[in-house]
């Protein structure tokens, strides 16, 4: 798919109706969605192959995945509302190998060849990152986060013999009242 169709497709998507704090929810952005979404494909050739999408939200990242020809991708959220985003983001476009699955992450017990997330960074919540990486590792071959370059994620990679590589110029927009700036880098 061509750069311009993928935008083109990607801009129909609505926005999750709001984002919670409780939840760290944040929103991923058409360009990085699709820089994030080339790079697993890169890596681990998405075309035919199962793929989980670990804190859907509105579905960006699964939808991407769909688009580019996964077999399946089934986007997990723990939020009602987000589920509902990605469904009908999903009958938007007429996706038909993806759909939207609301459990728990930690409740899920499918087995897929990728798993992708924009997780809660664990900064505003008592989320576990450790414990998201753990079960998502159980659930699939390769994992995918968008998340901060830090010493944190560098010691979390180094207990699991994860490789960790940074996309440069990878940001994401203010979702958050707390938030000061429009756009954030990773």
């Amino acid at each position: 798919m061509k750069k311009i169709d993928f935008y083109r497709e990607l801009s129909k998507l609505d926005k999750p109706e709001k984002n919670s704090l409780k939840l760290e929810q944040y929103s991923t952005d058409i360009d990085t969605a699709y820089r994030f979404i080339h790079f697993v494909d890169y890596n681990a050739s998405i075309a035919g192959k199962s793929v989980a999408d670990l804190g859907c939200g509105n579905g960006i990242l699964g939808i991407s995945a769909a688009l580019l020809g996964a077999a399946e991708a089934d986007l997990y959220d723990i939020d009602e509302k987000a589920v509902r985003s990605a469904k009908q983001n999903i009958e938007k476009l007429h996706i038909k190998n993806a759909k939207p699955i609301h459990r728990d992450i930690f409740d899920v017990d499918k087995k897929y060849e990728i798993a992708v997330s924009n997780p809660p960074f664990g900064f505003q919540s008592n989320f576990s990152l450790n414990a998201f990486i753990k079960k998502a590792n159980s659930l699939a071959e390769n994992i995918f986060f968008i998340y901060k370059d830090n010493k944190e994620i560098r010691k979390i990679a180094d207990t699991f013999g994860f490789s960790v590589y940074k996309i440069e110029n990878i940001t994401l927009e203010k979702t958050m009242p707390f938030h000061k700036k429009s756009y954030y880098s990773l």
